[in-house]
């Protein structure tokens, strides 16, 4: 009984010591992947804009599929640059 004991702990030990490392490569940075998200979104409105004029439905949508991105960000608990991020053409009106 007590051999099986210790077996039981040094293998959850071991199976908890290589799961960790795992659960860190299936998750990812998601702090990395909101700042990739809301630089493709600031790149694509600044485009659109370039392209179609600031109150275009282009630019709207852009700015749309930006917000969202964000809400992604505050569920994942990732901040980013509100400084870049949170300023004029880039906000939903």
């Amino acid at each position: 009984m007590k051999k099986q004991m210790i077996r039981l702990a040094v293998g959850s030990t071991l199976a908890l010591a290589l799961a960790l490392p795992m659960a860190r490569i299936t998750f990812g940075d998601d702090a990395a992947e909101c700042h990739k998200r809301l630089e493709n979104d600031r790149a694509r409105i600044d485009r659109e804009a370039a392209k179609h004029g600031n109150d275009s439905p282009q630019v709207s949508r852009a700015v749309a599929r930006l917000d969202e991105d964000r809400n992604w960000c505050r569920e994942h608990h990732s901040d980013w640059d509100h400084d870049r991020f949170d300023v004029g053409i880039y906000i939903k009106h």
